[in-house]
């Protein structure tokens, strides 16, 4: 098989083999099923071909925090946040993923992307996870 080098980190569009993207799903969803030390191979074997990781990092933190664990986020994202204090979407998907996994301080993150950011990509995404969650507490 051809080596392939995956350049977009994830974006939408992008083309990658399928045994690829099986490996990214596979990757995934160990994270959201708590297989952390198998999933943990797969995903540093995907993030090692991207150019730009990013993009995955943010999809590992928030499955990883559908499993229970917020930790991976805060480390990974919290990192790229101090690296990079403008990483708008970091935010956004570090607060969805202490969200997920039951940490009560989720909210400062959309917070800060509203009070903030001028990124209308990262605001809109803050904006629409706050307001799925008002959906459900209005629908029940």
């Amino acid at each position: 098989m051809q080596h392939t080098q995956a350049s977009s980190g994830g974006a939408p569009g992008a083309q990658y083999p399928e045994v690829y993207r099986n490996l990214m799903a596979i990757g995934l969803l160990g994270a959201i099923y708590r297989a952390s030390e198998d999933a943990a191979i797969v995903h540093e074997a995907v993030e090692m071909t991207l150019e730009d990781p990013t993009m995955y990092v943010m999809h590992r933190a928030i499955a990883v925090a559908m499993g229970g664990d917020a930790a991976y986020a805060k480390t990974s994202l919290g990192r790229r946040i101090e690296q990079q204090p403008d990483d708008d979407n970091s935010k956004v998907a570090l607060g969805v993923s202490m969200m997920l996994s039951g940490d009560p301080e989720w909210k400062h993150w959309l917070n800060n992307v509203l009070a903030t950011s001028t990124d209308q990509q990262a605001r809109e995404a803050a904006n629409g996870v706050l307001a799925y969650l008002a959906s459900l507490r209005t629908s029940h």
